[in-house]
């Protein structure tokens, strides 16, 4: 009788379309359960890249056993892999003027609700009603942020809802400095009176944001490891530093501390931009070592490869990878990444996303509007990109501002509202490494394999290239790893 150790891994076998002879079972119940679990692993790998093996008998499970012995102890080789993705409703694009009017009406239907989930901010009423109420009387109301101004030691917003607009001013040192930091086209609640006609004074601003909640833990230590802006295929990729992270995963680098952490991952999260891409900004063929975007995957698709076969490996797409430009993006597709997608042990996801890993929530995002609150929001650099990380978390929108440098995609439905409440948000797309928590969240910018580019010396811009985040799914510790210092 199969060992209750080995049937998740036989099942997975079995969903893959495999069927195991009675010596495969006999075999496998002979061996240790690590190497069981090993033996069955490298089998699905190499099975499906052969279209004509369906059978997988003692034979083929020992056809490399000296090769995929397992040498070191994994502990995350024992847990049950254990992922969910949690996809986005389908929606359609829709391309003329109306389109928009539809998006942004989705945005606010949706943002308002989460507003009005408050207890303190239930009472809310549409900003057409506060026009009516008499003068100097308080109410509560949301609209989306049209306008944004500031003079004279005054905050002035235009806000709008489905049916008016109005004009807001903002009193108080207080209100003014968290003002400051609203961004364009986001959606607010505030509490104030009405003034005069179509111009109200706000007391008290409020964002949706996430309320306190417990976080979810993973039953086992196992851990996730963060990183993004690979960049393979430019003339910057720190290829010698993702050998090191393939080595330390593998346990073959780095003090025992070190390796018996690596031994604990069970999951890698790339965060976009996995390749450097072509015709992205002038002049880039100057700067690639590998110029087309398949031979660029391929090249990627070699170096996960070697990910130890326990390792389940999640890629979003960033600005730089083969899918449109606009936000949400679809997975990278087949047609440039057939190695990635072949692999087994590979989930090609959208950006952004939802996943489910031993029960902990994970939002996935590039990132790219990071970009457009870093360079004009006061009170925000490039330096700390993790504060405007929260700051997305708190506007319950992974790109709140239309027209910028983030372009969106006009749909029916705005998928890029933060529908979840997450347990860890990590983004990339800034190449600076930095952690901190929120309400109990654990907010990540991921690090990225490349050095210093000629645009990010101009923009002053220190990356931090081999700067790892391994998250244990259990404690909620989150360690960096430098991979520069790791021999």
């Amino acid at each position: 009788m199969l060992s209750k150790e080995l049937h998740p891994i036989v099942q997975k076998a079995m969903a893959e379309g495999y069927q195991l002879t009675p010596d495969a079972f006999a075999l496998l119940n002979e061996r240790p359960v690590d190497e069981a679990i090993l033996l069955m692993e490298g089998a699905i790998r190499r099975a499906y890249g052969q279209s004509n093996i369906f059978i997988i008998d003692a034979e083929f499970l020992t056809k490399e056993t000296e090769v995929r012995k397992p040498m070191k102890p994994v502990l995350a080789m024992k847990s049950v892999n254990r992922l969910e993705l949690i996809l986005p409703e389908e929606t359609q694009s829709i391309g003329s003027s109306d389109g928009y009017i539809d998006y942004f009406n989705s945005r606010f239907k949706q943002l308002e609700a989460i507003i009005k989930q408050r207890l303190d901010l239930k009472d809310a009423i549409p900003l057409a009603q506060a026009m009516k109420l008499p003068l100097k009387t308080k109410f509560k109301a949301v609209g989306i942020v049209t306008e944004k101004s500031a003079r004279n030691n005054r905050l002035f917003l235009d806000l709008e809802d489905m049916d008016t607009s109005t004009h807001v001013m903002v009193g108080g040192e207080d209100n003014i400095k968290k003002g400051l930091e609203i961004l364009m086209d986001q959606v607010i609640c505030f509490e104030g009176t009405r003034f005069r006609e179509k111009m109200m004074v706000a007391n008290e601003l409020y964002w949706p944001d996430i309320p306190m909640h417990n976080i979810n833990r993973s039953n086992v230590p196992v851990s996730v490891v963060f990183i993004g802006d690979v960049h393979i295929g430019s003339m910057h990729f720190r290829g010698d530093l993702f050998e090191k992270f393939i080595r330390w995963l593998n346990q073959d680098l780095g003090p025992q501390p070190s390796k018996d952490l690596a031994s604990t991952v069970k999951y890698v999260v790339i965060a976009g931009d996995l390749v450097d891409g072509i015709g992205i900004y002038p002049n880039q063929l100057d700067e690639l070592t590998i110029t087309t975007q398949k031979a660029q995957y391929e090249e990627a698709g070699k170096l996960i490869a070697r990910f130890p076969d326990h390792i389940e490996t999640i890629i979003i797409p960033g600005n730089h990878d083969a899918v449109r430009r606009s936000l949400p993006q679809p997975i990278i597709p087949k047609s440039y990444a057939p190695t990635l997608h072949a692999n087994p042990n590979v989930l090609m996801a959208p950006n952004p996303v939802y996943v489910d890993l031993n029960t902990v929530r994970i939002l996935i995002a590039h990132g790219t509007a990071l970009t457009d609150i870093l360079g004009s929001t006061p009170g925000h650099d490039f330096h700390n990109p993790v504060n405007a990380v929260e700051l997305l978390l708190k506007c319950r929108h992974i790109a709140p501002t239309y027209g910028e440098t983030t372009p969106i995609a006009p749909e029916k439905v705005d998928r890029l509202v933060m529908k979840h409440i997450p347990d860890v948000v990590v983004m990339g797309h800034i190449h600076i490494y930095e952690s901190k928590k929120y309400k109990g969240v654990t907010l990540i910018s991921s690090g990225s394999f490349q050095d210093q580019t000629p645009f990010q010396k101009r923009m002053k811009l220190v990356p931090t290239p081999g700067v790892l985040s391994v998250f244990n799914l259990k404690t909620h510790d989150q360690y960096p790893l430098d991979l520069e210092r790791l021999n």
